[in-house]
């Protein structure tokens, strides 16, 4: 059965928008309301003390379909913090072209699956194991999956591979060398019920997805370590590829199968609930423990984990008098838990309102030079600008909306990140809200 979550489609869509928006590039100080000169300009650092919460809590799941991501995930690793994580890839292959035949005189030599490498999360040397099995399900393309669909296959495995991913070499496939991927060799039985098949199930697209509704590619769990590969889906050298003979004399010939964008597919997520992740991810993430989330909180994509931050006495903060505010910045650091796990090249921010929507902060219509979101050239810190937000909920025109910080770009990106809280015992590291603001007459 399928589960959908519109909130979480709603801040992908949030979240990709604050990425595409486009203005001039102002300075900081040129954000603002009523800006008096600079040597009025106060400052005020929010932490904890003035009212600064965060803590994290499992994503529902987002949307992972080709409609909106080209990337197909493949792989499990074990993170010694957020535990084992596993992906898999369910997509159609569809006809290169219409009306062929095998003949009744064909000899199958051999069918296999290619994928076309695009990147790696985790130990690059560790050894994978991939499963193929034959989807029993009905895809559609028009159709929204998200990483917590799955689909009925056929429990006859038709493929499998034991491998360490390798990103940089060239492959030779039939004298050729082309770009660096994965080939997965199949059953001769899946091959032999293609190349006997009426020929007319060749005919279209819709009597072939028919026959053959799709492929699911899966890994072994990872009993230490491991990695997530990324394979882009819409690569010509993504496919499904039956060698065969026929005539007379024989000829070696092939025919191919395409993984295109006319192909539902979609990508799986399998978290196990977290049940190996550290005890103290699961006081905070899985028992709730909200306080221990201002000491250090989680993020993670694929859908798996995103935080909630609060600035409950910013009004109050405020309330001797009017102030501008010139530039209000979101400071967060990242906590280093001794991996070589890097941190996501992007976070996200959105408001959630009385109804549970996602919606974008103001500033998330400035560019992305200035208001944020990326990880610093160090790898150390991100920082948002919040400056209109900031200024809107104290003169009243927008409410204090709690706000969701998750991995930009979840549905295909599975870093991810521990990030001091705002009560850290580390001060130069603690999350804070650093204002400058001008106090108005």
């Amino acid at each position: 059965m399928k589960t959908r979550n519109i909130t979480t489609g709603l801040f992908v869509a949030v979240a990709s928008l604050s990425l595409i928006f486009i203005s001039c590039n102002k300075k900081p100080d040129q954000v603002g309301l009523g800006l008096q000169p600079t040597s009025a300009e106060l400052s005020v650092v929010f932490d904890d003390e003035t009212g600064l919460l965060s803590h994290s809590v499992i994503e529902d799941s987002v949307r992972t379909d080709g409609n909106v991501v080209q990337t197909g995930m493949v792989g499990s690793m074990l993170d010694p913090v957020f535990g084992t994580t596993t992906s898999g890839v369910y997509t159609q292959l569809r006809l290169s072209e219409n009306g062929q035949s095998f003949g009744e005189d064909a000899i199958l030599d051999s069918i296999v699956l290619a994928l076309r490498y695009s990147g790696i999360y985790g130990d690059t040397l560790a050894g994978q194991i991939f499963r193929v099995y034959e989807v029993n399900e009905d895809m559609d393309p028009d159709t929204s999956y998200y990483s917590n669909d799955r689909l009925e296959y056929l429990e006859t495995e038709i493929g499998s591979i034991t491998f360490v991913p390798n990103l940089d070499d060239s492959v030779n496939v039939g004298g050729t060398m082309e770009l660096a991927q994965l080939r997965i060799k199949l059953s001769e039985e899946f091959g032999q019920k293609i190349i006997t098949a009426s020929d007319d199930v060749f005919d279209d697209n819709e009597n072939w997805l028919e026959f053959m509704k799709g492929v699911y590619i899966i890994s072994e769990n990872a009993s230490s370590g491991g990695s997530i590969v990324l394979f882009d889906m819409y690569s010509s050298i993504t496919n499904m590829t039956i060698y065969y003979r026929a005539g007379d004399p024989e000829d070696t010939l092939s025919f191919s199968f395409l993984s295109n964008s006319n192909c539902a597919r979609f990508s799986a997520y399998e978290h196990f609930e977290y049940q190996d992740a550290d005890a103290a991810f699961k006081s905070q993430v899985l028992n709730g423990d909200t306080l221990l989330g201002q000491e250090l909180f989680y993020l993670q994509g694929m859908g798996g984990v995103k935080a909630w931050l609060r600035l409950p006495d910013i009004e109050s903060f405020f309330d001797n008098g009017p102030v501008a505010i010139n530039e209000a910045k979101l400071l967060l650091y990242i906590y280093d838990d001794g991996t070589e796990l890097e941190g996501p090249p992007q976070l996200a921010l959105a408001m959630v309102d009385e109804e549970g929507e996602y919606l974008p902060l103001p500033d998330a219509s400035e560019s992305t030079s200035y208001y944020g979101g990326s990880i610093n050239d160090s790898a150390t810190q991100y920082y948002f600008r919040i400056s209109q937000y900031v200024q809107q909920v104290l003169t009243g025109d927008l409410p204090n909306y709690p706000i969701v910080l998750a991995v930009s770009g979840a549905s295909f990106r599975p870093q991810r990140v521990l990030l001091y809280g705002p009560d850290t015992q580390n001060l130069d590291l603690r999350m804070r809200l650093a204002v400058k603001y001008t106090k108005v007459n």
